[in-house]
Order: C-alpha cells, then sequence, then structure tokens
C-alpha cells in the first residue's frame, strides 16, 4: 500500500486510494484468493490492482462506489486468473482449481453486488447468462467507458483481441435478446 501511495502526487489521491483500500481490501482478497488459492498471492494481486487503480483515480472519484467496486472486481478476478494462467504454465503442471472453485467466484456475495447497478436489471439477466470473460469486457467497455487498448492492459490481451471479444459478446448478447423477443432479426 504504501508503494501505491508514494507514485501519488497529491494527498486527495492518497487519501482517495486510502478509502478504496479499506473498503475492499477484503473483498479483493477473498477473490483473488478464491482464484489463486495462495494467501501470499492474493495480497501480491490487492497490490498490484492497487497499481493498475492509479491511472484511473481521478475518474473513479467522480463514479459511484458500485461503478468502482465493478471495476476493482474486474481487475482483480481478470489479473488473478493471469497470474493463475502463467503459474500454471511455469509449472508445468496443473494447479487445482476446479468447478466448484470457480463456481464459488460466481456466486460470491461481490457478484450480487456487481449485478445490482443502477437498475440495469433486464441488461444484466443477459449478462449474467454470458461468459465471464464477454460479461467482464462489456462491462468495461461500455459501463466505465475504456478503450481496447485500457481493457487490453487491464486484462492481458491486445486491443486487437478485445476488439474481437466485445464483437463476439455483442452479437451473442443481440442473440440472446432476439431470443427473448426483445429486438427483431436484422
Amino acid at each position: 500500500m504504501f508503494h501505491c501511495l508514494s507514485l501519488l502526487d497529491t494527498e486527495e489521491e492518497k487519501d482517495f486510494l486510502r478509502e478504496l483500500f479499506e473498503t475492499y481490501k477484503d473483498e479483493m482478497f477473498y477473490a483473488a484468493y478464491a482464484i489463486l488459492e495462495s494467501k501470499q498471492d492474493a495480497e501480491d494481486m490487492v497490490q498490484d490492482t492497487l497499481l493498475a487503480l492509479i491511472p484511473y483515480l481521478s475518474k473513479m472519484k467522480k463514479d459511484p462506489p458500485q461503478k468502482n467496486w465493478n471495476f476493482i472486481v474486474t481487475i482483480v478476478k481478470n489479473n488473478s486468473f493471469n497470474r493463475y494462467k502463467k503459474k500454471k504454465r511455469q509449472a508445468d503442471r496443473e494447479l487445482p482449481i476446479t468447478e466448484e472453485i470457480l463456481k464459488d467466484v460466481e456466486n460470491v456475495e461481490f457478484d450480487t453486488k456487481v449485478l445490482e447497478i443502477e437498475q440495469r436489471d433486464f441488461l444484466m439477466h443477459f449478462l449474467e447468462q454470458m461468459s465471464e470473460d464477454y460479461r467482464d469486457i462489456l462491462l468495461l467497455r461500455y459501463y466505465h467507458n475504456l478503450s481496447a487498448a485500457e481493457i487490453g492492459e487491464l486484462v492481458g490481451k491486445s486491443p486487437d483481441t478485445v476488439r474481437h471479444i466485445i464483437h463476439r459478446a455483442k452479437k451473442k448478447l443481440q442473440c440472446m435478446m432476439e431470443e427473448e423477443e426483445l429486438f427483431g432479426s436484422s
């Protein structure tokens, strides 16, 4: 935490980062631990997340807490999965991540918070049926107004890959809505 604070210029930014840390440190740790199954890695992930938030602090100050939490948990989860995959490749063996662990990540209280964003129930109905990658990328793009390059940096993918994921996710969302007869077929 102290390293992160030393990178900030103003006391206002430092206070805001401290507030985010105090408010969400346990949830960030739990989200990372559920994926990484390591206390040390989860603690490191909390620090990495704080570092990743620094360029976005001025925008986050203007956003409501629910929107900030959605942004934070997306970073924690994506970076945790990226770290998990990297460790798996480095160890050249499969770590014991199971469907049950991944299901727990989906069902914990913070996902409930994420899905209660500013009366977007009908859209969330469809988003929660999508894969986590699609859902997170769409939220980062359209809810947090991040560019493909910014999203790519946060989730460890190239901007082109992010654009392709956005395109596929939008098509899937449109098909889901057409099935519910919300939109006519094109």
